[in-house]
């Protein structure tokens, strides 16, 4: 059977077809172009109205603006700031170091130059130079004239304060008396007086300064109010105002309550080995007489002196209680140490006394130095039976006084020819070399020795006892811990001890 072949659909069928789609995508465009023209103009009209109305709103808050300017007061024009005061001018005194300022004032004061001396003085209180002045001149017309410049010393540390010492000499007369300048030190003008103290040989100088214009006169007395029958009317005290106060006395006298200045006499003698004038200052019962000659000694064999730089220092200061330490050098042993002082008294009305020295430092410096100066050097050791006692050391196998214990037994004469009735032992010592009868000989040769030596200063024979213990109270070891000798321990054992028996 044949399949006929499939038709082809007539033209008129496809043309049919394609005219309605034509149609109707020509309207879709049509109506696009025509929503797109009138709502693009729209939009437009629009973004013109928002911003005309936001262009009309900023030039009606402009026109406020210039409207609430125009009607604001008119500021009135800046204040020119007044031109400031000028600067007072810096102090003319400028001392670097507080001894500038005292040397200073000596040289000043040896010139005449008392205005120069006063407004010195009176540097912090300009107010006070006056009086100062015509102190200083009353002190010269009772006959007080300034020592040499070099002679301004530097006293110690209190209260956070400096003082130095002005020396001064009584015409007629080698005794040196002191005024006392307490110095502060001020950032622009270096050092100042802050409060002077005058002994009270000088107190008749107060009387010459005239009083001070920080006190205001009282007013007049109201009329018609007269005292009571034959008597002036009462006259108020003097009025102290805000703007000119009270002022504090630059100079005052000294009232003999200053720890410093007993601690600097007290030392001061001590340097000088004069041991009469310094057990004045000591309370016998608290310090062993000693442990005071000792010191002395110390200080002549050593030939100590204060240190410049750092003399005294007042670590304590109460009213009743002070500590001082006194720091001193030597030159020969090229050693700086220091030795503390110890001051009571009763209360603020009675005298100081010292009470109390710790020698550990000085003692312990001077015997590790002391064979800078030949044999090893103890003065002061501890007595077997309790306290201290004195010692002079010996050559080996000799007898004889070492040049060095001389001026321990003029100490010591000194003190015995000022009391008759007081006694002294000496017990002679040695190592342990040699046989022990030749040891005992030795011994008592060297109490014997020194017996000889005090009869020779004046001290009578009834006043002194001798013994000899030969080897049997060492005061170091013969020898060392592992049995050799021990030479240097041998040589504190060849000695001659003194008992005080006071």
């Amino acid at each position: 059977m044949q399949i006929p072949p499939r038709s082809t659909p007539p033209r008129s069928v496809y043309g049919g077809s394609i005219v309605p789609v034509l149609i109707v995508v020509a309207a879709l465009v049509l109506s696009t172009a025509i929503f797109f023209l009138f709502t693009k103009k729209k939009i437009q009209a629009q973004k013109d109205a928002v911003a005309e109305e936001a262009s009309t709103s900023a030039a009606t808050a402009k026109a406020a603006a210039e409207t609430a300017k125009a009607a604001a007061p008119t500021p009135p024009p800046p204040m020119v700031k007044p031109p400031e005061p000028p600067k007072p001018a810096p102090p003319a005194f400028a001392f670097a170091r507080p001894l500038d300022l005292g040397r200073q004032l000596v040289r000043s004061l040896t010139t005449g130059d008392f205005a120069m001396a006063g407004k010195l003085a009176a540097a912090s209180d300009a107010a006070q130079s006056d009086s100062a002045a015509k102190l200083f001149e009353k002190l010269a017309s009772m006959g007080y004239k300034p020592a040499a410049e070099d002679q301004v010393e530097l006293l110690g540390l209190v209260e956070n304060r400096t003082r130095i010492t002005l020396p001064f000499v009584m015409s007629g007369s080698q005794e040196t008396v002191r005024i006392q300048l307490d110095l502060e030190r001020d950032e622009k003008m270096g050092w100042k007086v802050a409060k002077a103290t005058l002994p009270k040989a000088m107190s008749g100088a107060i009387a010459a300064m005239p009083a001070t214009p920080h006190s205001v006169a009282p007013p007049a007395p109201a009329a018609g109010k007269p005292g009571a029958p034959g008597k002036p009317a009462p006259v108020p005290a003097p009025v102290t105002t805000a703007s000119s106060p009270a002022m504090k006395p630059l100079f005052t006298v000294e009232d003999g309550t200053d720890a410093l200045a007993f601690a600097s006499d007290f030392v001061r003698h001590l340097l000088k080995h004069d041991f009469t004038a310094a057990r004045a200052f000591v309370d016998d019962a608290k310090v062993p007489v000693e442990r005071l000659l000792g010191l002395c000694i110390v200080f002549e064999e050593g030939q100590y002196s204060l240190n410049p730089a750092k003399p005294l220092i007042v670590t304590i200061a109460n009213p009743e209680v002070s500590w001082v330490i006194a720091q001193v050098q030597s030159e020969s042993l090229q050693q700086n140490t220091e030795f503390g002082v110890e001051l009571k008294r009763a209360d603020i009305a009675q005298p100081w006394k010292i009470v109390g020295l710790n020698l550990s430092d000085i003692l312990g410096s001077f015997a590790k130095n002391a064979s800078k100066i030949g044999v090893p050097y103890t003065p002061i050791v501890k007595n077997p039976k309790g306290g201290e006692s004195l010692a002079l050391y010996f050559e080996y196998d000799r007898a004889e006084l070492h040049p060095r214990a001389m001026k321990q037994l003029e100490v010591i004469a000194a003190m015995m020819k000022a009391d008759p009735s007081k006694k002294l032992r000496i017990a002679g010592h040695t190592d342990e070399k040699g046989e022990d009868d030749y040891n005992i000989r030795l011994s008592r040769g060297r109490a014997e020795a020194v017996k000889k030596q005090l009869a020779a200063l004046g001290v009578p024979a009834a006043q002194v006892e001798t013994s000899g213990l030969g080897k049997a109270q060492p005061l170091s070891p013969n020898k060392k811990s592992d049995g050799t000798d021990d030479p240097e321990g041998r040589s504190h054992n060849r000695r001659a001890e003194i008992y005080l028996d006071f």
